[in-house]
């Protein structure tokens, strides 16, 4: 039976009713002193019984708050969580150009630029501008601030910082929407729940919060996370990761290493590569010299082996290789940042398992993969409060619509009305309507391709018209 505290009405009626029927006192009426003594005893018991059920609360999940969750959480089975401090906000977003087209151009890991009210950000990785192009597009950025203040709508991001003296203009061609500030109640007690359900670490819900969670090594997080098992494939599972940006794949990647080997006489089956790849390794990538003789080299089928990208190893059936070959893996890409730390968290480590206990059941293979993003396009017609400067709303609306639809979980639809919804509070929009591009047939609502799909926009998403149509 659940305990609900009384009133103190009520327990007063209680007093008053056990001094009645229990003794030979009858004088209650409001003004009498043992009315005024009763008053003050229900009073007193009215606010132990409040004190009780709030220390009673604090004991779950739902009723505790404050200090009190975060306590609740941190004993959670077996280690607990932690609330989630605030991340930086970012994502492959940042396009680049140049005045020349002359050689390459290297723009440094750590360069910066600036949002339009200051705020930093730094290049995460080497890019470089190859010769003869003056641009580049779908650079990964973090902001070298935590929290909210690192969100930008796109073209904000548009000031040079510590960039070589050839670049001329930078600006963000996608929002950024990733950036977050401490854990709230509401979020910690969601995500707690999710952590209980995730206690397998096998399950889709265990990578799913390990996803949402983790903390990369540059204070940045991902938004979005979803496990899809490939059923034609079984055992067989691809973690969809996003940020709100629509990741890039050569945004977040890098060119492999070259590996190399040679078979010893016991005989191998086994070739290894730099690791996580961003696909698996193809036949061109391999090249296998017969007894170590450059000049009779075997060239390999996809029959031959079995690629696992994200562990680094290929498998060859019995037979391909013989004591004395060289091998050699050249021409592929491998992830970096925080994909590459989450596909180690995913896989674990049995040298060092109290750190990395992994994620990934015994027979089967997860591999983290950015989504693939699905821009979407439209045209939207304003009316406008005359009172107001028709361009600043015009900002708000393309802003409020990107931030939107970047917020988009991967797999999830975009339905128009609640686009609309989003918009209609900015000040001085009397009315939006949705077209689709260049035509006047009304925007219908939007579905991803497949569950490793997410709607995302992008500087060309969305055109303003002046009136409604």
């Amino acid at each position: 039976m659940p305990f609900i505290p009384r009133l103190a009405s009520d327990i007063l009626a209680d007093l008053r009713g056990g001094v009645i029927g229990r003794t030979e006192l009858s004088d209650i009426s409001v003004s009498s002193s043992l009315h005024i003594i009763l008053s003050s005893i229900a009073e007193e018991v009215a606010n132990v019984e409040r004190k009780l059920y709030s220390m009673r609360e604090q004991f779950f999940l739902e009723g505790a708050s404050g200090a009190d969750l975060d306590e609740r959480v941190s004993e959670l089975p077996p280690f607990g969580i932690r609330r989630l401090s605030r991340a930086n906000a970012s994502g492959s977003v940042l396009f680049i150009s140049r005045s020349t087209s002359t050689g390459n151009l290297l723009i440094p890991a750590g360069s910066t630029v600036k949002a339009d009210n200051g705020v930093v950000y730094a290049i995460t990785q080497d890019v470089v501008i190859p010769a003869g192009d003056t641009e580049i597009d779908n650079v990964a950025i973090i902001c070298k601030t935590a929290g909210v203040i690192g969100n930008k709508g796109a073209g904000l991001i548009n000031r040079i910082g510590s960039l070589p003296s050839e670049v001329n203009s930078v600006i963000n061609t996608q929002p950024l929407t990733n950036g977050r500030d401490e854990e709230s109640d509401e979020e910690l007690r969601a995500r707690a729940y999710l952590y209980l359900k995730s206690l397998g670490r096998t399950q889709p819900a265990s990578l799913e919060f390990m996803a949402q969670t983790y903390t990369g090594s540059q204070g940045d997080r991902f938004t979005y996370a979803r496990l899809f098992e490939d059923l034609a494939n079984l055992g067989y599972s691809e973690l969809c990761v996003d940020d709100g940006s629509g990741l890039n794949v050569q945004a977040v990647s890098r060119v492999g290493v070259q590996s190399t080997g040679k078979i010893p006489t016991s005989g191998a089956n086994i070739m290894w590569h730099e690791a996580p790849a961003t696909e698996p390794i193809s036949p061109l990538s391999i090249t296998i010299w017969k007894d170590g003789n450059e000049n009779t080299q075997y060239g390999a089928t996809a029959a031959d082996f079995v690629s696992i990208p994200e562990r680094g190893l290929i498998y060859f059936r019995d037979g391909v290789l013989e004591a004395g070959d060289v091998w050699f893996i050249n021409n592929y890409r491998v992830f970096t940042g925080l994909i590459a730390e989450l596909q180690k968290e995913v896989e674990g480590n049995t040298s060092d398992p109290s750190r990395l206990t992994g994620f990934r059941a015994a027979g089967t293979r997860v591999r983290v993969i950015p989504v693939r993003p699905q821009f979407v396009t439209m045209d939207v017609s304003l009316i406008v409060d005359t009172s107001f400067d028709f361009k600043l709303v015009e900002n708000r609306c393309i802003s409020t619509i990107g931030t939107f639809i970047n917020s988009l979980a991967p797999n999830t639809p975009l339905y128009m009305s609640q686009v609309a919804d989003a918009c209609i509070g900015i000040p001085g929009l009397l009315d939006i309507r949705f077209y689709e591009r260049d035509s006047e047939t009304s925007k219908s609502n939007v579905y991803p391709l497949d569950p490793r799909t997410a709607l995302r926009t992008n500087s060309n998403s969305v055109k303003i018209t002046t009136s409604a149509r």
